[in-house]
């Protein structure tokens, strides 16, 4: 009984440790927020300060803008950039966007909230991304083989294809269960999921490359020269281009944007 009491006190006062970290931070963050430009731009890291300073200068060309204009432009993003920063996380990986993005951004602000867009779309968007990659990879690596180890059909531009398609659909799925939608601080689901879920996708890989090796499918499944496969990732990487621009698809698969709950 007495050690039962033991753990509750235990687990008790570890809540109150936790909150009271948790209200010490909160309460430096409201400090950081009261404090001057000047004073803020004193604490911006090496990389925050390049950040700001190209922001500045695209500011400054895009808008046409004087130095004065764009640092008072800039001046109402510096609390939030501290913020972020002192939490490590840096001003590129809180816009997801480079300076000139993020200056077009704020120059012609969108009167809508962040866009949702729907799974399909982002599967897509990195079943693309990943075909560019094993495509284009393969086909570069295929550039330095000896004609006698071209004939490999795990190397047939069937399996490329499939490998890379997969793996962005995946990756895109796993997104969705490891990335915070807005406003909150977890992940969506358990990483124990997100791991049978990888499992799972291995599993099927293996199986669809050992279907897709079987002499008979061989046909369909050639090993293609090393500079058509470099082209076919060249014209997978403008399909990407072009779907991307139609849909305003911000982030990726490496570094997704935030989305709402």
């Amino acid at each position: 009984m007495a050690e039962e009491k033991n753990n509750t006190a235990k687990i008790n006062q570890s809540k109150q440790e936790k909150l009271k970290n948790q209200t010490e931070s909160q309460n430096k963050d409201d400090e950081l927020k009261t404090k001057s430009p000047a004073e803020l731009r004193k604490l911006l890291s090496n990389k925050n300060s390049d950040y700001v300073f190209r922001l500045q200068k695209e500011l400054q060309a895009q808008g046409k803008m004087t130095l004065e204009e764009a640092e008072s432009k800039v001046n109402e993003l510096l609390p939030e950039i501290i913020v972020a920063q002192r939490h490590g996380q840096p001003a590129n990986g809180l816009y997801m966007a480079s300076p000139k993005i993020k200056a077009m951004d704020m120059l012609s602000p969108k009167n809508k909230k962040l866009v949702v867009h729907p799974f399909w779309q982002r599967a897509i968007d990195s079943a693309l991304l990943y075909l560019v990659f094993f495509v284009g990879a393969f086909g570069v690596l295929d550039m330095f083989q000896s004609s006698g180890q071209k004939d490999n059909p795990q190397t047939g531009i069937l399996t490329l294809v499939s490998v890379g398609v997969l793996m962005g659909i995946y990756m895109a799925k796993y997104n969705d269960w490891v990335v915070p939608g807005k406003g909150q601080g977890k992940t969506r689901v358990s990483w124990g999921k997100a791991i049978l879920g990888m499992l799972g996708l291995l599993v099927a890989l293996f199986i669809w490359l050992w279907i897709i090796t079987l002499p008979g499918i061989r046909v369909i499944n050639p090993t293609l020269p090393g500079a058509v496969d470099i082209i076919i990732a060249a014209v997978a990487y403008g399909i990407r281009w072009l779907f991307r621009r139609h849909y305003d698809i911000t982030g990726s698969t490496f570094a997704p944007a935030p989305r709402q709950k």
